[in-house]
């Protein structure tokens, strides 16, 4: 993936989670790294800019955090509806991306 190339949604994903953990504390296991967190915002206003409607980010953050957090699964491990408020927090403070 060259840095002129878009991102896939796996790939957007793994880095967004990796860096939501190590900026609430998981520094070990989560990701630091500033160029992939400048390339994921650009990312994400890229999407936004191809779909006027601002569709395409809603439903790829829709999706990602309800596997991430909301699937049966997730619930099993104890995720819940107060860890995707969290991330959603997280992007505004962290990325600059507002959801509203």
């Amino acid at each position: 993936m060259g840095d002129d190339e878009q991102m896939t949604d796996e790939e957007l994903s793994r880095a967004l989670h990796g860096m939501y953990a190590y900026d609430t504390g998981c520094t070990d296991s989560g990701i630091h790294d500033e160029v992939l967190r400048a390339r994921c915002r650009e990312e994400l206003k890229t999407r936004t800019r191809l779909d006027r409607a601002e569709i395409a980010p809603r439903l790829f953050l829709s999706r990602n955090l309800r596997d991430a957090y909301l699937s049966e699964e997730a619930l099993e491990k104890g995720y819940g509806i107060e860890d995707v408020a969290s991330f959603l927090n997280w992007l505004d403070e962290y990325m600059d991306i507002v959801i509203r």
